[in-house]
C-alpha cells in the first residue's frame, strides 16, 4: 500500500491571538471574567516553518500541541498509516521508549530489527520534526542511519528535546530539523498518540538505512540555554537554526 503525505496544517490553519479580559457584558456568569478571549491576530501557522518557529519562540506551546493532536485524532491519512502497524506497540519498540540510552545498542538492534519486521514507509514528502544537531549540519553533508531516528509530528516536543538536559548546550545551537522524505522505502513505526504514556510525544521511528542529507541550515535567532551541572545552574547565549534535511534509501537522492 501506498500511504499518503500527512498534512496537519492543509485546510487548518492554526491562527495565535492575544488575550484580553471579558467585559462585564459578555460575561454570562461569574466566573466567565476568568476566561480571556481572542483579541487581535498576532500570526497564522500554515507551513511546517511556521510550526517550528512558533515552538521555538514559544516554549512547551499548548495551542500548537493541541492543535496537532487534534489534527492527527482526524486524519485519514494518519490512521491509515497506523493502520499498516500493530495497534499494541511491540516490545521492542516499547522498551526503546521507556528505557532508550544513546549507549545501550541491544535496546536500539533490537527496536531497528522490529521496525523492518512489522514497520511501514512513509508518502514521499512527509515531513517530520527532530529536536537537536543530526550532522555537522553544513549543506549536502550526508548521514547513513545505522541505529532508528526518533522524529515527531509535533515541533513543540521537537524543542522540548532539543532544550532537554542541557542538550543545546552542549552542542553550541539550538536546531530543529524537519525531515522529508524523498521516495525512502526506510520502515518506520508511527506510535500511537493516545492512550499510552509516550503518546503525547507523537513519536515516528525511522529505521536504519535512511540517508540524510542537508539541503539548508537557517539561523533565524539567538536564544539563552540552560545546564545543570556539578549542583548549579550554567547558561550562555547560542545561535538558533531551522536545519531542512531530506531523507532517502540506497543512496539515491531525488531533487
Amino acid at each position: 500500500m501506498s500511504n499518503k503525505k500527512i498534512d496537519l496544517f492543509k485546510d487548518n490553519e492554526l491562527k495565535i491571538y492575544s488575550k484580553r479580559k471579558k467585559t462585564p457584558e459578555e460575561c454570562k456568569l461569574v466566573s466567565d471574567v476568568l476566561v480571556p478571549i481572542n483579541d487581535k491576530l498576532i500570526k497564522t501557522i500554515s507551513t511546517s516553518e511556521d510550526a517550528v518557529k512558533h515552538a521555538i519562540e514559544n516554549y512547551g506551546d499548548n495551542d500548537l500541541q493541541n492543535h496537532i493532536s487534534d489534527a492527527l485524532s482526524s486524519n485519514k491519512e494518519f490512521k491509515a498509516l497506523r493502520g499498516e502497524v500493530p495497534s499494541k506497540t511491540p516490545k521492542e519498540l516499547s522498551n526503546y521508549q521507556k528505557k532508550y540510552d544513546r549507549n545501550d545498542n541491544k535496546i536500539k538492534n533490537e527496536a531497528d530489527k522490529k521496525i523492518k519486521e512489522v514497520g511501514t514507509t512513509l508518502a514521499n514528502e512527509q515531513e517530520l520534526f527532530h529536536g537537536g544537531k543530526l550532522i555537522d549540519t553544513k549543506e549536502n553533508n550526508k548521514l547513513t542511519l545505522s541505529f532508528p531516528l526518533s522524529t515527531t509530528f509535533d515541533p513543540v516536543i521537537a524543542n522540548i528535546e532539543a532544550i532537554h538536559n542541557g542538550k543545546a548546550y552542549d552542542e553550541g545551537e539550538l536546531n530543529i530539523s524537519i525531515i522529508t522524505n524523498k521516495n525512502s522505502k526506510a520502515k518506520c513505526f508511527p506510535f500511537r498518540h493516545k492512550g499510552t504514556s509516550f503518546g503525547h510525544e507523537k513519536e515516528v521511528l525511522i529505521s536504519s538505512g535512511a540517508e540524510l542529507v542537508v539541503k539548508e541550515k537557517k539561523k533565524i535567532s539567538e536564544t539563552t540555554v540552560y545546564k545543570h551541572e556539578n549542583g548549579k545552574d550554567i547558561k550562555k547565549v547560542v545561535p538558533v537554526y531551522i536545519t531542512k534535511i531530506v531523507y532517502t534509501y540506497n543512496n539515491i537522492i531525488y531533487r
